[in-house]
């Protein structure tokens, strides 16, 4: 029989943190039910979606995402189990040309497509504050207007509304992604997000249900998922994007605003406002909702859960309008974010001086010293095998540098220094 793999390929916001950390800690429960999760830690599959994608946040690069794609697909490849499961929202936003290479890499197996959706009302200021932690600096009326009229360019605003339906119109997801074309429809799966007040753990049944995992074999015990921040939390990042967007690089904004602060800090602070969708918002939300909702029935796609769980049913008022925070409330924001920058800055002022100490010193150089000899030695021993072993040591070195700090802090430098004996070589010649 040919593998199985379940490609989750979105709706962000549609509880895929939640599930994704759930099918990472119990991935050797999941290996006893002959089902894959795979990556050397959980966001491979993050890395995988943008390298399939060509493409990174903000415009910028991350080293560790070329050949993220492949690594996925050769582990899938070599799994006997039978099912895989591959999991990011990051997927849903993919153009034809990248989901023709994605089936052409996954030829070897019977793809089927997972969606997580749940209803514009509560998806709407969810996506809005998310993309907010990007970067992105549109009033929350703004992002609505863009919404509602996404097919009027505005500018930069348009980036914005066009990413959020890529990923949030369903249908045309979907059949961007060959549902009904290369996927049957009954090979399909949309999974309902429930409504308020469901019992914690039914998104993940549900997600199960659709893909076979026995559910009552995995701990979802103590598993979080990603909060949305507060009203004020997200009034005070995004006028904090509009004054560093062009002075802080991508690198230092996701490290310290968007993990560290947003996620780290502020979706903790104590007696946060919800953001909810202005009740003026929800006829045309209703009406595109079901719009949808219609075209998904039509389709014949497998669901588990209900449709209905799309279709809005309440929405917010006045008070936990984003663009209406009381300017003392974003005040507070803004000084308990001051106070863990401070805290961040003494924190690693001190790691620094610990390194820069004598004995850290002096422990660096032997260290470095050490793997400049190593790798001389490595380069002349491997010479006369190099076409029989260079490839496996190769997947070993990297599969361990993936696992461990300190060996890819020796991967980077042994790169750095075949490079400069290389150029050395080159101007001998």
């Amino acid at each position: 029989m040919r593998p199985v793999v379940f490609l989750h390929v979105g709706a962000p916001k549609s509880g895929t943190t939640y599930l994704q950390n759930v099918l990472w800690a119990n991935r050797e429960a999941l290996a006893e039910q002959g089902v894959l999760y795979p990556g050397a830690d959980p966001v491979d599959h993050v890395r995988a979606a943008f390298d399939l994608r060509a493409a990174f946040f903000d415009g910028d690069r991350d080293p560790r995402v070329a050949g993220a794609w492949p690594r996925l697909v050769d582990e899938i490849r070599s799994w006997s189990g039978g099912v895989s499961v591959v999991s990011q929202e990051l997927f849903g936003a993919a153009f034809p040309a990248h989901v023709r290479r994605a089936f052409a890499d996954l030829s070897f197996a019977d793809v089927r497509l997972v969606c997580t959706a749940r209803d514009l009302a509560r998806q709407i200021p969810a996506h809005w504050q998310e993309d907010v932690k990007n970067r992105m600096s549109l009033t929350f009326a703004e992002y609505i207007a863009g919404l509602a009229e996404p097919d009027v360019p505005r500018g930069p605003a348009w980036q914005w509304i066009r990413e959020f339906w890529r990923t949030q119109d369903l249908p045309e997801m979907l059949r961007r992604w060959g549902a009904g074309t290369r996927v049957p429809a009954d090979r399909v799966h949309v999974v309902t997000v429930p409504p308020a007040g469901a019992p914690p753990d039914l998104l993940f049944r549900r997600f199960c249900a659709a893909t076979g995992i026995d559910a009552a074999r995995c701990d979802t015990e103590g598993v979080f998922g990603n909060p949305s921040l507060g009203r004020a939390e997200t009034a005070f990042l995004r006028r904090l994007n509009e004054v560093t967007r062009a002075r802080v690089p991508w690198a230092v904004h996701d490290d310290f605003v968007k993990h560290r602060l947003a996620q780290g800090t502020l979706v903790r602070r104590p007696g946060a406002t919800r953001i909810r969708l202005p009740e003026r918002f929800l006829p045309w939300t209703v009406e595109r909702a079901e719009s949808m909702v219609a075209e998904l029935r039509a389709a014949g796609y497998g669901v588990a859960g209900d449709l209905a769980d799309l279709l809005p049913t309440v929405s917010g008022d006045g008070g936990s309008d984003p663009d209406q925070a009381p300017p003392e409330q974003v005040l507070d924001v803004a000084l308990d974010s001051v106070a863990e920058l401070l805290r961040t800055l003494h924190a690693r002022e001190s790691a620094t001086a610990r390194l820069e100490g004598a004995a850290g010193l002096d422990g660096l150089r032997r260290d470095v010293a050490r793997m400049r000899s190593d790798a001389e030695h490595l380069l002349t021993v491997s010479a006369p095998v190099s076409t029989v072993v260079v490839a496996p040591v190769k997947r070993v070195v990297r599969d361990m540098s993936e696992r461990n700090a300190s060996v890819m802090r020796a991967r980077v430098a042994y790169w750095h220094y075949v490079e400069r004996r290389r150029g050395r070589r080159g101007q001998e010649r």
